[in-house]
């Protein structure tokens, strides 16, 4: 493994604007004013072997040739996925990234519901990248990482060492026909039957969420850099599959493994941001002090520290935060935070299987919230709820949970919100909670006409 030095830019959208055209181009961006997790930006392109699936139905790239065949596909992953340690002190160095829709979980042993093979974006895609570069805001430096030095690598490290470059934004593109794919009605019907549901014992916690579209045409990576100006979050994303793009501005950590110790920080509940100040720090102790929202917390706390115990060493499993609180651009989020040490013999794919989809956007117990969920919302989720995020030679990994996550084909955006409906929900406040989650989306593309 070799590492390189080259020009540190504290934007590091400056990489994208040369790499983003690139096949299977991705970016792990910190957003590096955002918190305590603004530390690494990641980006890289031309994976030397690209995976996707729908279902078990798996193609893979390698060396130009396509091979398409049935099989479970994280017993392909972990063929390609080869755990060797290399001491450069980065967070990556190559390996897998690439992202694990919510119906991902399908693919993964136990799980055996039919999966739908017609929608754009395939239910995994994941590149196995031999270089990155990896950008380093606190002690502003930028590094690119290789397996092997080639004419990419060297050209990449030509233009970022010696030209001064900058971000260019242009607002060319155009946003219409916003529209909501579920009536204010049918969601507060929707809370109601999964409300029945919990009366009637069969289960704690469900996670509802509606779609929204808009027609687009214009650039993604324009629009990327605009929402993230406007809505930094610490595990955002923009990852370039074929033709079609996701753009994520989550605030949420799934798993992250570093050294053995895994992390998950689970969000549990919301309350909007309001634009006085004193107004604002009173809904933070709104709340901190909210019963719904700290029994709603708790209950995935618990399930989270379960399904790390399935990979974790006997009894390290500890929760380390509880019911902090964390501010974004529109929105406060109650979060937590579990931690734990990995069993020796597990590697980041186990974990995935162990803890895929995260208990924060499915409900409690995950298998009978799953159900409901397919039942109600009568959709594929894809993208959203799923995880992006990578997986390093040296078995650590960092994926967020897909929420805040806009997906774009040809002329469509499409992007989803909801949240934990509980036993005292109150549906038409449910139904606004949704709505914040997402308003610098929704009033972002419908040009301010949506109205709630």
């Amino acid at each position: 493994m070799h590492k390189k030095k080259i020009k540190y830019y504290e934007n590091s959208c400056v990489y994208g604007e040369l790499l983003h055209e690139n096949d299977w181009f991705i970016f792990l961006d910190s957003c590096n004013d955002v918190g305590d997790y603004g530390r690494y930006d990641i980006l890289s392109s031309n994976p030397r072997v690209k995976v996707t699936s729908n279902g078990n139905h798996i193609n893979v790239i390698e060396d130009n040739l396509t091979s398409s065949f049935y099989d479970n596909p994280l017993c392909i992953l972990e063929k390609y996925y080869k755990i060797r340690k290399f001491d450069t002190n980065l967070p990556f160095n190559n390996g897998m990234i690439g992202y694990f829709g919510y119906e991902a979980f399908n693919s993964i042993p136990g799980n055996n519901e039919d999966n739908n093979d017609s929608e754009v974006f395939p239910d995994i895609a994941v590149g196995f990248y031999d270089w990155a570069i990896v950008v380093d805001h606190e002690k502003k430096e930028t590094w690119i990482t290789f397996l092997e030095k080639n004419s990419a690598v060297d050209n990449i490290i030509t233009k970022f060492s010696s030209e001064n470059l900058k971000v260019k934004y242009n607002h060319n593109y155009n946003f219409s026909d916003f529209k909501q794919n579920i009536s204010e009605e049918k969601y507060i019907n929707n809370v109601l039957k999964i409300k029945e549901y919990i009366s009637s014992g069969d289960c704690y916690q469900v996670n509802y969420s509606q779609n929204f579209e808009v027609n687009y045409s214009g650039n993604a990576w324009d629009i990327y850099k605009d929402l993230r100006k406007i809505n930094p979050a610490p595990y955002s994303s923009f990852f370039k599959v074929s033709d079609q793009f996701i753009i994520s501005s989550s605030p949420e950590r799934f798993i992250s493994i570093k050294d053995s110790l895994i992390e998950t920080k689970p969000i549990k509940g919301t309350l909007k941001r309001l634009i006085d100040k004193n107004l604002d720090y009173e809904q933070i102790n709104i709340l901190k002090n909210d019963e719904k929202n700290i029994a709603e917390n708790l209950m995935i706390v618990d399930l989270l520290r379960n399904d790390l115990s399935k990979c974790c060493e006997l009894h390290s499993v500890k929760v380390t935060k509880l019911f902090d609180i964390e501010s974004y651009t529109s929105v406060h989020h109650m979060v937590s935070t579990v931690v734990g040490t990995l069993n020796p013999k597990t590697t980041s794919i186990d974990i995935l299987k162990a803890c895929f989809p995260g208990g924060s956007i499915t409900g409690a117990p995950k298998k009978r919230a799953m159900e409901i969920i397919s039942e109600l919302e009568n959709r594929k989720r894809g993208i959203y709820c799923g995880s992006v995020g990578y997986f390093d030679a040296n078995n650590n990994m960092d994926t967020n949970i897909c929420i805040r996550t806009i997906t774009l084909t040809e002329n469509k955006i499409s992007f989803a919100a909801g949240g934990g409906i509980v036993y005292d929900s109150d549906p038409l406040d449910e139904y606004h909670e949704s709505l914040e989650k997402v308003s610098v989306f929704i009033k972002y593309f419908s040009n301010g006409e949506f109205k709630w």
